[in-house]
């Protein structure tokens, strides 16, 4: 507001302030938990509040920054309970980890996904043990030119996360806040239901492992459903023979929905808080507990937090936070790779899609026994409730720390913290498993801990009238721990006894156990004239044990300046609030993981009595050398009327080179692989961020909207010196996952049709399509660009807001729509399998030719066959015929049928037909919240109060992928564009209740 002296008076005295048009500084905390103003920094910095966070209550708080940061991309893996992965301005790493640093607090913490036994579970990430209640604000450092003070890990960004304190609370202050979630399957699959289990139209069960009519097949190309039939099948009634009776062969459209039940989440927590010019704390407590929408999984967490500083005298102060995280779950869901162990059996979604689509999923719930096919799978209800996977994590993250002040300008800090936790895991197999006949038992155990200790001296100065200075010199100790036991016994001696000494063969174990050491020295110096022209510059270097002798010091550096133009030029007025210019350059090293440099002995079994040990197949190489990444960023920010509209604008360009590679190499040296400094990648992009008012009325009435926007191309530029190496592979199963030299990293490479110079697709001798030889690209995962908009309308207590975000661009590769068309559950498989969808009428003649048929007046036999007058005899017809459009080898167009199910299984091997397109536009969140007038407040002895009606995920308003979420990723690594049989999306709605006292 304007500043403005009014006399003073007897009697009442009435005065109005006008708005001003000046910006007020914003302040935002930057690296090593500074607090700066923004119109200081030369790289950008956006912030996310808590309000944004807490509001939609999703369980996982990477998935709470969908949409809402420019240049960000997150990723989901399993449905409700799955893992997250977030991802800043593209993947600068070619094999290691892209995911940004996350610090709490001056703490960092670790967001590590493990699973080292690959046991066919999705465990969370770890930042997801964070409660979001606590959360006061989260600053996005996008870049190295704004993280290169936390060092090697922050070369893909940062993520600093500032807890709630009791500062500012006059009084004691409680704050209640409950909220209450339901939750729906949102994405299930289309299926078809014209057609049961089988395989050539027929079906009959008596055993569900081959004894009968393909009854030990799991797709549906089996007898037309609906139409009068009766057929034994898995729940019919026996008879007094024991034979299976025929009973009504009919659709159960609904079998997959009817396994997945309504999700709840209940979410409460109190807090109570204090502050005072001497001393704050803030104390905390919160559960969760989460039902998913997926049989016998739930999740429980406990957050017990504190946080508090207390100022001993004038030159000292001391403070602690810390918080407590107890993570629990009975059993996770099972999730599925294209290839694997047999734990894929253990997946829902994977078996409905190799699935009778007559299977009454109701009847498989009323026996766990019963079980529709034995030759792959068990009861789907079985396998929820009886082959589980627990969970127990404890997890302490929490520091000490000391400041002084030295004298005026100048402070110094000590800080010592730790992340620790323990991650137990317990998998059992039921005796009695299909495939697993005993059973099976295992124990799988992480610690990690990571210690941090730190000392800064800070020096902030005002030279002159002119002139001012603000600089920093520090020093980091970081050791880090990892431990990971595993034992399994892999067949129990009896049954549902879950020990490791019930096995009736021997223990089958491994562990694994690393440390590491960095020390760290950085400075940041700025400089800053009138306040409108600001220059910093920074510099760090470190020393790993992770890297040889020589090369185990690598120095990094920063320089960035930001010009305040409106003010420098003084063109500050009513359509010009704020105008800045900024830009900057700057370099981060990395290390190496642990034990990259000698090639050691691997033990295995005894043999005899005798230890027994091999070589690795790795070749470690002794003179490995840190990783560069080198950026430079430039911007504009701008406000106008009267603050009304704000633009922030980014160009940026990243280079990470010497990237530590595992290459393959020829097994006649001695290795199958060989750890190099290699590859070159590079990303470029620019980040909008755009936020108006439109509507500001008198009568309390606001409209507020932010877009966000953000495009990223990245290439990789090569992997060797030499070039002699042209890809490497990320992922390998259906189609290949590369980086690719003078391709985007993440490029989709599978087979294709084969086509002829006109682009016809080519069929073999039989009628088929021909798969091609080699591979081709089919795209890469990267979207082309990203963004969300949302929409705040306020009206004195009441507010509604909205989200939509969306994703263009980036191919996928969907393992689930290959797998249904292959079996034939999918609506997507329809075409062409009988006359009502296309398909053409033929016999099989004496050499096993399809022979083309008008229309015949035929019967049908008691189990689903088509039979009609063919030259003078009763045969067999089919109405299932495809003609491809195509060409023969010799450029001849295609005369030759094929049944359905063969082309469908054709389509299986061609990878090509398996790539969609993965944009989407969706309704991600909206919240109707009405907060307790002041007057009301007051009377209720209340220092607020609002409740707030929430939906999430509620609509997806376009989408080019059938069958899936585009969102779905396979894992929270690098191996992304692949969606694997995943969960369902879930869309919820809820209310939040919250109270302060």
């Amino acid at each position: 507001m304007e500043q403005k002296e009014v006399p003073i008076k007897p009697g009442h005295i009435s005065i109005v302030l006008k708005s001003s048009t000046q910006q007020m500084d914003e302040v935002v905390v930057t690296a090593l938990g500074i607090s700066r103003e923004k119109k200081a920094l030369g790289y950008t910095a956006q912030e996310i509040k808590s309000e944004a966070l807490t509001q939609g209550k999703d369980n996982n708080l990477l998935n709470s920054l969908s949409g809402k940061i420019a240049g960000v991309r997150i990723t989901n893996t399993q449905g409700d309970v799955g893992s997250s992965r977030i991802v800043i301005r593209g993947e600068t790493s070619i094999a290691g980890e892209n995911q940004p640093l996350f610090i709490v607090n001056g703490i960092p913490v670790d967001n590590s996904q493990l699973n080292s036994q690959s046991s066919g579970r999705d465990f969370k990430n770890a930042i997801a043990d964070l409660n979001p209640e606590d959360i006061k604000s989260m600053t996005v450092l996008k870049g190295p030119n704004a993280s290169v003070l936390y060092g090697a890990r922050a070369a893909h960004g940062a993520i600093v996360i500032t807890t709630k304190d009791g500062s500012g609370q006059q009084g004691l202050g409680i704050t209640l806040h409950s909220s209450n979630q339901i939750s729906f399957a949102a994405n299930l699959s289309d299926f078809q239901n014209l057609f049961g289990q089988g395989a050539g139209g027929q079906f009959s069960y008596v055993d569900g492992n081959g004894a009968g009519v393909n009854d030990g097949v799991d797709e549906s190309w089996g007898p037309r459903l609906d139409v009068g039939l009766l057929i034994p099948q898995f729940d019919s009634p026996i008879d007094a023979s024991g034979n299976r009776v025929a009973t009504p062969w009919v659709s159960h459209p609904n079998n997959v929905r009817d396994y997945f039940r309504t999700g709840f989440s209940t979410n409460n927590g109190v807090s109570i808080a204090r502050g005072d010019e001497n001393y704050q704390y803030r104390v905390g407590y919160n559960y969760e507990k989460q039902i998913s929408i997926v049989p016998g999984v739930e999740t429980n967490k406990t957050n017990i937090s504190l946080n508090t500083d207390y100022h001993l005298a004038k030159w000292l102060s001391v403070g602690a936070t810390a918080n407590y995280i107890v993570y629990t779950t009975p059993s996770l869901p099972g999730s599925a790779t294209p290839s694997g162990s047999n734990a894929r059996s253990n997946s829902p979604m994977l078996q409905f899609l190799w699935f009778g689509r007559q299977v009454s999923t109701k009847s498989l719930k009323e026996d766990y026994t019963r079980n529709w096919n034995s030759s792959y799978y068990s009861n789907p209800f079985w396998n929820a409730y009886y082959n589980t996977q627990s969970q127990e994590r404890h997890r302490l993250i929490g520091d000490v720390h000391v400041g002084f002040h030295l004298m005026e300008g100048l402070d110094a800090r000590f800080r010592t913290s730790t992340d620790w936790y323990h991650d137990r895991r317990k998998s059992k197999v039921k005796w009695g498993t299909s495939g697993s006949p005993y059973g099976s038992y295992a124990e799988d155990a992480y610690t990690v801990k990571e210690n941090n200790t730190e000392a800064i001296v800070t020096y902030v100065k005002q030279l002159n009238a002119d002139w001012g200075m603000d600089a920093l010199a520090g020093f980091n100790v970081r050791n880090k721990q990892y431990e990971n036991n595993y034992q399994a016994a892999p067949r129990l001696a009896v049954a549902d006894l879950y020990t490791l000494t019930n096995s009736r063969d021997q223990l089958t174990s491994s562990n694994y156990f690393y440390r590491l050491r960095q020390y760290g020295l950085y400075a940041s110096a700025q400089v800053n004239y009138r306040g409108w022209a600001f220059l910093n510059m920074t510099g760090r270097n470190d020393w790993s044990s992770t890297l040889p002798a020589g090369n185990n010091s690598y120095f990094y550096s920063s320089v960035t300046a930001s010009v305040l133009l409106s003010e420098a030029l003084g063109w500050k007025n009513r359509s010009i609030s704020y105008l800045k210019l900024r830009g900057g350059w700057s370099q981060v090293g990395s290390d190496a993981d642990p034990y990259q440099l000698a090639t050691v002995y691997v033990s295995e079994t005894a043999f005899n009595g005798n230890p027994l040990q091999t070589s690795s197949g790795e070749g470690m190489n002794p003179a490995l050398k840190p990783e560069k990444t080198s950026s430079i960023e430039a911007g504009l920010e701008a406000a106008f009327f009267n603050n009304r509209v704000h633009l922030d604008f980014t160009y940026y360009k990243t280079d990470s080179r010497n990237q530590i590679l595992k290459l393959a190499t020829t097994a006649a040296s001695g290795y199958t692989s060989q750890v190099r400094n290699a590859g070159h990648i590079r990303n470029r992009g620019y980040e909008v961020q755009l936020g108006a008012t439109p509507v500001q009325s008198k009568t309390g009435f606001q409209w507020d909207v932010n877009v966000n926007y953000g495009s990223n191309r990245s290439k990789v530029m090569k992997l060797d010196d030499e070039g002699l190496i042209t890809s490497y592979q990320l992922y390998s199963s259906g189609i290949q996952i590369l980086a690719s030299v003078g391709e985007a990293y993440g490029t989709l490479f599978g087979s294709t049709y084969v086509r002829d110079d006109n682009g016809r697709i080519v069929v073999d001798d039989s009628g088929l399509p021909k798969i091609s030889s080699t591979s081709q690209v089919l795209g890469k995962f990267t979207p082309d660009w990203m963004g969300g908009i949302s929409n705040t309308f306020t009206y004195k207590s009441f507010s509604l807001s909205f989200l939509i975000d969306a994703s263009f661009g980036g191919p996928i590769f969907s393992n689930t729509n290959k797998t249904g068309k292959y079996t034939g559950v999918l609506e997507n498989s329809l075409p062409g399998r009988d006359a009502d969808h296309g398909g053409l009428w033929y016999y099989m003649d004496g050499d096993n030719n399809r022979v083309p048929l008008e229309r015949p007046n035929y019967e049908t036999s008691s189990t689903g066959l088509y039979y009609a007058n063919v030259n003078g005899q009763s045969t067999r017809v089919y109405q299932d015929g495809i003609l491809v459009d195509g060409v023969t080898e010799d450029g001849a167009k295609n005369t030759k049928i094929v049944s359905a199910e063969n082309y469908y299984h054709r389509l299986y091997s061609i990878a090509e037909t398996n790539v969609y397109d993965a944009l989407y536009v969706k309704l991600r969140e909206v919240a109707l919240t009405y907060r307790l007038p002041k007057t009301m407040v007051r009377k209720l002895h209340l220092q607020d109060a609002s409740v707030t009606l929430t939906g999430r995920n509620l609509w997806t308003i376009h989408k080019d992928v059938p069958n899936i979420d585009p969102e779905a990723a396979l894992t929270a690594g690098n191996a992304q564009g692949v969606e694997a049989y995943s969960l369902p999306t879930t869309r919820s709605f809820g209310l939040n209740l919250a109270v302060k006292f």
